[in-house]
């Protein structure tokens, strides 16, 4: 009790110490200098550390801190060095020679190697191993050490997004080798070679990281960083406001909501100590239907589903006008965009009629039913969303009302991050689900929608099946031109808007607030770039580390 109780005065002191600051003071520049901390927040906590395990974009921040890869995307989405000083392509695409740094060290001071390289890659293409990114690496035959700093990798077939998607986090050979990757304490303790070090992970708490003074591009200014679980957007805002977190939405992908973003941010409180920040993304929100359940099977109930939701009324009601329908899986500001693909309709007589065309009958208590193997069954499913996204509550909310107008009884359900994703999501064992997908900036989504990736640790979610996309997913990652890739990737949009797997509701805009005392960070969609230069001018530090 005497500590709870220190504690909480100790950060009434910090509160109101930054009180007595002049606000004026963080929108004046001063010179790079070393020291201060960040402190950030996300709703769930993490699942995995070790990146061939990570399944969520929350988990993979935080291997963006602390693992590099060869080759990165800048803020223009064009690929540059990392671990790797540059990479010639073969004229036949089937063979990329990497040359790498020379002196860059893991975190426990050990080099860093071809060696690691290799083994990466015999980690992510282990069948034995949970990785939802096994396909990516199924069209290597062969990883050739040439010598400690040179890697030849060779393809079975051309394969389009090679340099981008592959080699993306290079584990340390020295640590992991021999060992069960799946339930080994890396997961919980990683080592890499990126510009911050992990330091500790109390469980549904924090996750705590310091600079890596060795980092190969210059230990970062920010001496430590923080990310606190939060499990609540409203509470997560209270924090921001009071001091408690210093952004949301800057190493890591949060989002301020909608609401916060257009109402609650024109205030003294927040306009003196925070900027305010909108990007486009290249994300979508959906709701997911288990494709193998009876009740989602028929693509006529699929599309019926669709066009009895209101997806402007979502626009409005809960993003604000911030965000757009999306009508497939590649947003609008990806090449990959099908700009002739056409939203369906809000239509709820259409909808109505569809169901009718797929053997639902009104009932007498207003409930659609149909007799599925032989038992009359009802049109009533439980709709998942996670708990503490207020976002997720409101779309869910909306479809349960919209839903049921069409005849269609939904019950709704929350639950925290991490069973949400371990007991219900990854096993298959739901109807269906508020989700959202962080895509890459290459179109392929081999894992997502192509039929060999049902597996519990692997990310086609909705169990869905189509010889057509099937074809389509493995031509486009075949053909290197980029004009013939978008003519494939162009029709899978488009069957994917008409088999409606799940119905794809809007492309949301990444809403961001940072202390202002924070400089030299750059948004993209992209992402985070370059975190070991942020600093913050001495003379408008807040924290001592």
């Amino acid at each position: 009790m005497i500590k709870r109780i220190f504690l909480i005065l100790s950060m009434v002191m910090v509160l109101s110490s930054c009180g007595k600051v002049d606000p004026k003071i963080y929108d004046q520049d001063g010179p790079v200098a070393d020291g201060d901390m960040l402190v950030e927040s996300t709703v769930g906590d993490l699942t995995h550390l070790n990146p061939a395990l990570v399944e969520d974009t929350s988990s993979n921040d935080i291997d963006n801190l602390i693992f590099n890869g060869l080759v990165r995307y800048n803020k223009n989405l064009e690929i540059e060095p990392d671990l790797a000083e540059k990479w010639i392509v073969s004229k036949d695409g089937k063979v990329i020679t990497y040359y790498l740094r020379k002196g860059v060290k893991f975190h426990d001071g050990v080099e860093f190697t071809a060696n690691d390289v290799l083994f990466t890659y015999q980690v992510f293409s282990d069948p034995g191993t949970n990785t939802p990114q096994g396909a990516l690496y199924q069209d290597i035959k062969e990883v050739q050490i040439v010598d400690l700093y040179t890697v030849r990798v060779y393809y079975k077939k051309p394969y389009a997004p090679a340099l981008g998607e592959t080699f993306s986090a290079i584990l340390p050979k020295h640590l992991l080798e021999g060992k069960d990757i799946n339930k080994d304490e890396f997961d919980r303790h990683p080592i890499g070679t990126g510009p911050y070090r992990f330091v500790e992970w109390k469980t549904a708490q924090k996750i705590v990281l310091d600079a890596n003074p060795d980092y190969y591009e210059g230990a970062p200014h920010i001496k430590k960083f923080i990310l606190r679980i939060i499990p609540d957007q409203t509470t997560e805002f209270l924090e921001l406001l009071n001091g408690g977190i210093d952004c949301i939405g800057g190493f890591m992908h949060g989002s301020l909501t909608a609401e916060q973003y257009t109402h609650q941010t024109d205030i003294p409180k927040f306009k003196n100590y925070y900027n305010l920040y909108k990007t486009d993304t290249l994300e979508y929100t959906y709701i997911g239907w288990n494709n193998k359940n009876p009740l989602f099977k028929e693509k006529k109930v699929r599309q019926a589903l669709t066009m009895a939701i209101d997806r402007n009324s979502i626009i409005q009601n809960v993003g604000y006008g911030l965000s757009t329908i999306c009508t497939g899986p590649f947003p609008k500001y990806s090449w990959a965009n099908n700009p002739s693909v056409k939203p369906w309709p809000y239509d709820p007589d259409k909808a109505k009629q569809y169901l009718k065309q797929a053997g639902w009958k009104m009932g007498q208590d207003g409930i659609l039913y149909k007799t599925i193997n032989g038992k009359r069954t009802p049109f009533s499913f439980t709709l998942l969303f996670v708990q503490g996204s207020s976002t997720g509550e409101k779309i869910a909310t909306i479809v349960q009302q919209q839903l049921k107008l069409v005849g269609i009884y939904v019950e709704l359900q929350s639950h925290e991050w991490s069973t949400h994703e371990s007991q219900y999501i990854k096993p298959r064992k739901y109807e269906a689900f508020i989700g959202a997908w962080s895509i890459n900036l290459d179109p392929d989504c081999y894992q997502l929608f192509h039929s060999s990736q049902m597996g519990e640790n692997q990310f086609n979610l909705l169990d869905f099946k189509n010889s057509r996309v099937d074809e389509l997913l493995v031509e486009g990652v075949r053909t290197l031109d980029v004009k013939k890739r978008q003519i494939i990737y162009r029709e899978i949009h488009k069957i994917l808007n008409d088999e409606q797997p799940c119905t794809f509701l809007t492309i949301p805009s990444q809403l961001s607030a940072i202390h202002k005392r924070f400089k030299e960070y750059e948004m993209s969609m992209a992402g985070l770039t370059h975190p070991e230069k942020w600093f913050v001018p001495l003379n408008q530090q807040k924290y001592n580390p």
